[in-house]
């Protein structure tokens, strides 16, 4: 009897250890362990992780260099305004293609290692682990009633699975629904993204990314306090000042310090570069553009405090010019462009617009972003000749012909009608 139950004590543990197992892998579904994630992470083509931190600081630079003058914050998803671009990309031919590739570092990679790059790239960064949720959506809208190349969205759907939407380009009811998907893949941080489209555009192609990351280690409420921020033109201004003593990834070289915040279980950080007092934020930039890739290695743990002010940045930039700049041009040029493997020509295809918004909120307990790429494409009209004018008011001759054998049955001259 004593054996029955010990029996049946030890399957009713074995249902409860599979219950909670189970439950266990329903609520981590973006979980991933740090060594699994580490091995995981080892299989990601670096060469797309390269490409995208490069043209990311490119990109950075040309907007600063923009900027310059109104001293305005800058704050883009890298990530986001490649995976938009990657879509387009797949549609590209020829010269053009050659153009985005140049621009964006993927010269030296087929499409299709592109392509398996960014699948692969994505799944991982949406498995980030505990206390950190990212998610990266893709999406095409397609002008009703317009012929697309079926390979084209059905490659777009494979690796990037972006969702295929044939939208009334005409309806009032289209931006709404274009902008209800942005609301809903950036949590409600980006609410609208789409303001009017023009009626040009047969194609907008979106890409959003979301994060939302808490520190592994909060800072407490009670260390926040109001203390200056000094300005770039030398004036200064209060703000909440949050507060830590910790270990952390800390490196102090000449002319500034750069620290690592992780969040969650440390699979992401934050990176956080300062210059000196004595240097500036232009001359960091320099060092930024120069060589990113120096910031990738691990710093030593060091013991130190921390202060970060709390942060809350609204950004947004049409970033067709800026592309330009970088030397992306024959893309956005209407009679050269070549995206004949969207879809059929005519009407030949280019890219209008690269709309960017972003978002991020620092606090205590962590940060939340979210970013917003659009890439907008249009046809290129047909000619249309500037419209004549004949006013018959003077003398003039005519004739009734036969158009078919050319004879003129009546001519005549009309000096007085």
């Amino acid at each position: 009897m004593n054996g029955k139950v010990r029996i049946s004590k030890l399957l009713a543990a074995g249902m409860l250890l599979v219950l909670i197992v189970t439950a266990c892998s329903k609520s981590s579904g973006n979980s991933m362990s740090l060594e699994k994630r580490q091995v995981a992470a080892a299989g990601v083509e670096k060469r797309i992780v390269k490409a995208s931190n490069e043209f990311g600081m490119q990109l950075h630079r040309q907007l600063v260099q923009t900027e310059q003058d109104k001293k305005k914050n800058i704050f883009i998803s890298p990530t986001s305004i490649s995976l938009a671009l990657a879509m387009a990309y797949n549609g590209s031919k020829g010269e053009t293609q050659a153009s985005m590739a140049k621009t964006l570092g993927w010269q030296d990679m087929s499409l299709d290692e592109m392509n398996r790059g960014n699948e692969t790239l994505m799944s991982l960064l949406q498995k980030p682990g505990s206390d950190v949720n990212v998610r990266i959506a893709n999406s095409l809208w397609l002008r009703k009633g317009t012929s697309f190349n079926s390979n084209f969205t059905k490659t777009n759907q494979a690796f990037y699975n972006a969702k295929v939407t044939e939208l009334n380009f005409y309806s009032p009811e289209a931006t709404n629904t274009i902008n209800d998907w942005v609301n809903k893949n950036t949590n409600g941080k980006i609410p609208r993204m789409v303001e009017s489209i023009d009626p040009k555009e047969v194609l907008i192609l979106m890409n959003a990314v979301y994060f939302n990351g808490g520190w592994k280690k909060e800072f407490q409420l009670s260390g926040t306090k109001e203390e200056s921020f000094k300005l770039p033109d030398g004036s200064s201004k209060q703000v909440q000042m949050m507060s830590q003593t910790g270990t952390y990834e800390y490196l102090q070289e000449e002319g500034y310090q750069a620290i690592r915040l992780p969040y969650g279980q440390g699979q992401m950080d934050m990176l956080i570069i300062l210059p000196d007092e004595s240097s500036s934020l232009g001359a960091l930039h320099d060092k930024l553009w120069a060589d990113p890739e120096r910031w990738y290695k691990s710093f030593q743990s060091s013991r130190g405090e921390i202060k970060l002010p709390r942060l809350k940045i609204e950004y947004s930039e049409k970033l067709k010019e800026p592309l330009k700049a970088m030397g992306m041009t024959l893309p956005f040029d209407e009679i050269h462009a070549d995206f004949s493997g969207i879809a059929p020509v005519p009407p030949n295809l280019f890219i209008s617009a690269v709309t960017h918004k972003s978002f991020i909120e620092v606090n205590e307990k962590g940060t939340e972003a979210a970013a917003v790429t659009s890439v907008q494409m249009a046809g290129a009209s047909a000619p249309i000749d500037e419209p004549f004018q004949m006013t018959i008011n003077r003398p003039f001759f005519f004739a009734i012909e036969d158009r078919q054998t050319g004879v003129w049955l009546f001519v005549g001259s009309v000096v007085e009608p």
